[in-house]
Formats: structure tokens, C-alpha cells, sequence
């Protein structure tokens, strides 16, 4: 409901242009004294507190009204108790105040007033004796009404409640606009980017030897082998089987002796063979024959066919004679290495984790590449460099700049803003912070406009999941001072709280939310992690979980956990529940670019949805790997392109992201070059 202010603005904007002056009057001094704050539950809730405190009743009244009225009344009828009950608590609340700070003509007051509608509860029959009793905190039915656990239960459990009932109201199809377009340009995307799959796929098989392939290192002739070959053996045996993109890709990438005809059983294969044996010349390739010799190759274990013993649309009858007698186990044993070059750490399998299907190289950055993040839905891309570089890409249907924006400090830390993708903020040297969308800076905070920045770097930020605030990790001092943690509402621009960390040397490096915004796990450079309430802005929970500092960390998919990555070369994962507890951890392996941890960079780990694989930056790009017990086993290496020249040279990682949709990885790696490389595979 954080979107409700944002709307309110558009309105506003809207009556402006119209030139509707009384109404923007009567709708600003609505706006004044209107009683949902926003739909902000943390301000309904502080907003009830604050007529506790001042002992004004009859503006608690108003209010609760208000929310029954207009939201209370609208649930089911098997609510009605829980609303009930939870307005008795806080009118108990209410005099318990009253009587813990000696207000006795508040409490006589409450009665006189309330009497006609309490007096026919049963609940609040003892409570008429609250004004004649001396000490009623010592009274057993009294009691635990004044605890400060049921005080501060009461406020978590209407912070709940009202949070329940906000996501679950129906809101109006204004309110639900921004959504309902996300949503449709997201199918029209999708739509298009399967339309551009399909038209290559017509375009391969109508011209062969004009379109381009795929798969890296296959030409369009092998492409067109293997659709020949899988055409052919539907044709003869007469089975309808429905094939799907992936198989279908797959079995090009990886050579015939991956293929569907070679893996079956010998009879199946001998019978592909006899209809292979058939095929005299090109123009009748049902006659061509297949020597013994080669039928025995297909079937040893890993063994298979050359590419060009089955190319019947490529070769004439006695050219393809003359390969096959010329070749040798030894230019077979190649040719298989050959077909598996792109996968070079999962050899045991028969086919790779992860197909490669595209990988790509953007040079348009001068400076290090030190963030490159995709924002929630995959659509868009924010990278940035040491020089002060952001840009904004749009990632379909090909990897396309949307925007540059230039500052003169460096880039420390960059975020999406999560309630909207069109915004995307930075933090930089100078404690200078920026909010930018796909055309124009939109607003900027510096140490002029906030002291709490000045002299300081903004070493990371984040955006909460649900409302329209950003936490940011600010250091003094040029990087060595003391360390804050600063709450902003990006709308208004303004602090709304500060958390407190223990000493002046204790820096959070990395910073993310949970599920609901209301807990702030903090990585810092003592190797420790913390835990923040975000309402009340207190440390509820700290541990130790690395010897040297963290400068990465991530949620579990279910938010139970955490991984960090510390500078002592270890990946671990620690649960939120049971304080700190270790549920996995493993050292990092050689393929990881250990510099990458002293340079700024942004996330050097994720995990794919389902926390099966995680991808790491890597000496030359990235690295997927596997757990297998205490231990990373590296699955895939993304290995750039070998240019020459002196850039070439100590190429490394220093951001890594990836977006997954079906069955589609997009990963992105910001090299220390200024490059950025793309790589497009197909899931497991």
C-alpha cells in the first residue's frame, strides 16, 4: 500500500494540469486530517500509541472508528470476534497507562463515558473495579495487563492485523494500474522474445548457411545434420513424440553421441541404421550407406559418428566414402572433445547442467565494473564502474543501453527500488546519494543537504520490499571512520531513523531485508552479523559468523537463513531462528576471484531460486557450482572471449547477477576491464 502516496501525487499533478484549483483546495486539506496515514501501518500504529500516551480518549475513539468503518466492516463475519478483541485490548491499554502513570481522573473518566457500552460485556465486568483498588498491578486478574510482554504483544499483533488487512482489501483499479501495465508489458515481452526464437528457428531450418548458430563452436552445417537426422527418424518410425525446445537444443549442442538416435538401445539403433543405409546420393537420402565399421563406433560407450559421416545434405556419395575410410579413433576421440569444449567441468555426465547458448561482450563502460544488478522481474539491468558510470539496459529482446548517467564520484553501492523498477538508487564517495529512473535523475542527497552524510562514503544501500524507504551503510571519514545505519523515505527525502551500531570501528559492509521489511540483516567488518528491528531501530540479535570481514550476503528462499561470504574464503549458512546457528558452510573454491573482496564491488554471490546452484564472480567471469557436503564443486565455467591485447591480461570479476525465467538464465558479470559479460543458458 506503499504506492498510495505515489498516487496521491499523480492525482494532484492531474488537477494542476486541469487547472481544478477548489478541488486541489478540498483534496489538500483532505489530505491534512485524513486518518489512514497513508496506509502506512506503522503510522496507524504509532498515531494509536500517541493518543495513549496524551490520554485522548475521544481522538482514539474517532480513529478506531474510522478503521472500522471503513475497513473492519468490509470482512467476512467470522472476524467480528478478532476485531472486537483487539479494540478491548487497546482500550485496556489505554487505562492501564492512565493508572501506571497515576492519572486516577483519567481512569474515572474513561468509565464515566464507556460505561453504557461496556457495562454489557462480560469481559469488562472486573475491569469496573479498577478505579477501587490500591495496587491493581499486584492483582491476579490485572496483572499481565501490565507486563511490558503483553504491552509490546498488543502492538506487534495489531501491526499484523492491519498489515493482514491492507494486503488483502480490494483496492481500485487506479490503485492497480502501474501493476496491471507491468504485468501485460512483461507477457508482451515474452511474447516477442518467443516470436524472435521461433523466427530463428524457421530461419535455420530454411537457410542453413546463412543464419547464425546457436550454440557457440557448432557450424550451420552440423545444425542442419541434426535436424535432418532427428526429421528423418520421425518420418520412418511413425511416432508421434513431442519434443520440447530444450531437448531439441540440447541434442544439437551436444553432437550425435548425445543425440535421441544414439543413446537408444542397440536394436533401436540398428534400425536407425538400416534407414540410414539406404540413401545412395543427396538427392535420394534414404538410400545412403552406412559402413559396419561406423555403426560399431556409435554404439561403443561415449563413442559416436563424425558430424560429417551423417552430413547427407553436404557431401556426395563419394566424398562421404572417402571421409569415412580416412578417419580414425583417434579424430573421433577429438571430435568428442570437441562437442563437449563448452562444459569443461562436467565431462562425467552425458550432457551439461547448463547449455551455453549465448555469450556476449559490452565494452561501454571506461572504469571497473564494480555493480551490475537486474531489477525484480528481469527486465531491466543497472551496471556501474569506478568512474562514477551508471547505466540502465533493457534486457529483451537483446541487451540494449536505456540510459547513462555520469557523476565524478565512484560508485560504492546501487539498489532497485523494489515497489517500483522504474527507479533504480546509488550511493557514492563524498556521501553523495542518487535516485534515477530510465531518463533522468529524478532527486539528490548529499552532505549539504543531510549532515549525517558528510565526510562519509555510502558503502551500500537497499531498498525495502514493502514500503517506500532504503536503508544505506554509511562510513566517516574516508572508509575508516565509524559506521552508521541510516533510514530514509525516498518520496520525502527525510531520515526517519538511525540504528546504532556498538562501536566507531564496526562498519556494516552489506545489507539486505527480509521478506517484510521489518528486519535489517547486517554484515560488517568484524566478521560478525546483526539483526535490526526496523520499527523500533534496536539490534535484536548479533553472532559471529566469519574471522575476517563480510562483504556479501543473501536470504534463503523461505527467509529462515542467511548465506554470507567472508574475507577468510568461506561460504556459509547460518539460521535467523536459532541464533546463528551453522546449517552449511564450505570454503571457496580456486575459481574465485578472492580480489575481488578488496576493490568495491556489488553481490559476488547468488543463488538460483531453488538454492540448488550458486554462481560466484570468477577469475575470468563467472562460476557455477554445486554443494556437495562441505565443499563448492564447480559445474560451469563462463570464460569470456580471448581477446588480444593488454586488457586481456588479469581479467576478473567484481559483480555478479543472474535472472531466471522457465527455463532461461541470463547471467551478467562486471569484469575489472570496464566489460560486461552476458551469458544465456538453459537450466537443468
Amino acid at each position: 500500500m506503499s504506492h498510495v502516496q505515489y498516487l496521491d501525487e499523480l492525482i494532484r499533478e492531474y488537477l494542476v494540469f486541469r487547472g481544478f484549483s477548489s478541488t486541489l483546495k478540498a483534496f489538500d486539506s483532505d489530505l491534512k486530517i485524513e486518518k489512514d496515514k497513508g496506509f502506512r501501518v506503522d503510522r496507524i500504529v504509532e498515531q494509536l500509541a500517541q493518543y495513549i500516551s496524551a490520554y485522548d480518549l475521544l481522538a482514539l475513539r474517532e480513529l478506531w472508528q474510522h478503521l472500522d468503518q471503513k475497513m473492519f466492516s468490509k470482512l467476512e463475519h467470522h472476524f467480528s470476534p478478532a476485531v472486537k478483541k483487539m479494540e478491548n485490548a487497546v482500550l485496556k491499554l489505554y487505562l492501564v497507562n492512565a493508572v501506571t502513570n497515576n492519572k486516577p481522573e483519567k481512569v474515572t473518566d474513561f468509565f464515566a463515558k464507556m460505561t453504557p457500552e461496556l457495562s454489557s460485556q462480560s469481559e469488562w465486568k472486573e475491569w469496573f473495579m479498577l478505579p477501587f483498588i490500591k495496587c491493581p498491578e499486584e492483582n491476579p486478574t490485572f496483572a499481565v495487563h501490565f507486563t511490558r510482554q503483553w504491552q509490546d504483544t498488543l502492538f506487534v499483533s495489531l501491526h499484523n492485523f492491519l498489515a493482514m488487512i491492507f494486503q488483502c482489501m480490494p483496492l481500485p483499479t487506479l490503485a492497480n494500474y502501474e501493476e496491471d501495465a507491468a504485468r501485460m508489458r512483461r507477457l508482451q515481452e515474452e511474447n516477442d522474445m518467443l516470436r524472435h526464437k521461433l523466427a530463428q528457428i524457421d530461419n535455420t531450418k530454411a537457410t542453413p548457411s546463412d543464419g547464425p548458430s546457436l550454440i557457440e563452436g557448432v557450424q550451420p552445417t552440423e545444425l542442419m545434420d541434426d535436424f535432418y537426422i532427428i526429421a528423418q527418424e520421425t518420418l520412418n518410425s511413425g511416432e508421434s513424440q513431442s519434443k520440447t525446445l530444450k531437448n531439441l537444443i540440447r541434442n544439437i549442442g551436444s553432437g550425435l553421441p548425445a543425440s535421441p538416435i544414439l543413446n537408444r538401445k542397440s536394436s533401436q539403433a540398428g534400425t536407425v541404421s538400416r534407414r540410414m543405409s539406404s540413401s545412395p546420393s543427396v538427392e535420394e537420402p534414404q538410400k545412403r550407406t552406412v559402413s559396419k565399421q561406423q555403426q560399431q563406433q556409435a554404439h561403443r560407450p561415449g563413442g559416436g559418428m563424425t558430424r560429417s559421416t551423417v552430413s547427407a545434405g553436404k557431401l556426395a556419395p563419394t566424398d562421404a566414402k572417402r571421409r569415412t575410410s580416412s578417419e580414425s579413433p583417434s579424430s573421433s576421440s577429438v571430435d568428442r572433445r570437441s562437442a563437449q569444449k563448452s562444459v569443461p567441468l562436467d565431462e562425467d555426465s552425458d550432457t551439461p547442467r547448463f547449455l551455453l547458448l549465448i555469450k556476449r561482450e559490452y565494452g561501454q563502460h571506461a572504469g571497473s565494473v564494480c555493480h551490475c544488478k537486474f531489477n525484480s522481474s528481469g527486465t531491466a539491468l543497472a551496471t556501474a564502474d569506478t568512474d562514477g558510470v551508471i547505466k540502465l539496459w533493457t534486457t529483451t529482446p537483446a541487451l540494449k543501453t536505456a540510459a547513462t548517467f555520469v557523476t565524478k564520484n565512484s560508485v560504492l553501492s546501487l539498489d532497485w527500488v523494489m515497489k517500483d523498477e522504474r527507479f533504480v538508487i546509488s550511493g557514492h564517495k563524498a556521501g553523495l546519494i542518487r535516485l534515477h529512473d530510465n531518463s533522468k535523475m529524478v532527486w539528490e542527497l548529499n552532505s549539504e543537504s543531510d549532515s549525517l552524510l558528510q565526510d562519509s562514503w555510502v558503502v551500500d544501500i537497499r531498498c525495502s520490499p514493502t514500503d517506500s524507504t532504503f536503508v544505506c551503510s554509511v562510513v566517516g571519514d574516508q572508509g575508516n571512520g565509524s559506521g552508521k545505519l541510516l533510514l530514509y523515505d525516498i518520496k520525502t527525502r527525510k531520515l526517519e531513523s538511525s540504528m546504532s551500531l556498538p562501536t566507531d570501528d564496526i562498519v556494516a559492509n552489506y545489507v539486505t531485508f527480509n521478506h517484510n521489511g521489518q528486519l535489517l540483516i547486517a554484515g560488517c567488518n568484524d566478521g560478525s552479523v546483526r539483526i535490526y528491528d526496523v520499527r523500533s531501530s534496536d539490534c535484536i540479535d548479533v553472532w559471529p559468523a566469519h574471522q575476517g570481514a563480510i562483504e556479501s550476503i543473501e536470504m534463503t528462499a523461505d527467509f529462515t537463513a542467511c548465506y554470507t561470504m567472508g574475507r577468510d574464503g568461506k561460504l556459509s549458512q547460518r539460521s535467523l531462528n536459532q541464533r546463528g546457528q551453522v546449517l552449511w558452510e564450505a570454503t571457496l573454491p580456486e575459481l574465485f576471484n578472492m580480489d575481488a573482496m578488496t576493490k568495491p564491488h556489488g553481490q559476488l554471490f547468488t543463488w538460483d531460486p531453488s538454492g540448488t546452484y550458486v554462481l560466484l564472480c570468477g577469475n575470468a567471469g563467472g562460476v557455477i557450482c554445486q554443494p556437495s557436503g562441505c565443499t563448492l564443486s564447480p559445474v560451469q565455467e563462463l570464460k569470456r572471449y580471448k581477446s588480444p591485447g593488454p586488457k586481456s591480461y588479469g581479467v576478473s570479476g567484481l559483480s555478479i547477477d543472474w535472472t531466471i525465467a522457465d527455463q532461461l538464465a541470463t547471467v551478467v558479470t562486471g569484469l575489472n576491464d570496464g566489460t560486461i559479460f552476458m551469458s544465456m543458458l538453459l537450466t537443468p
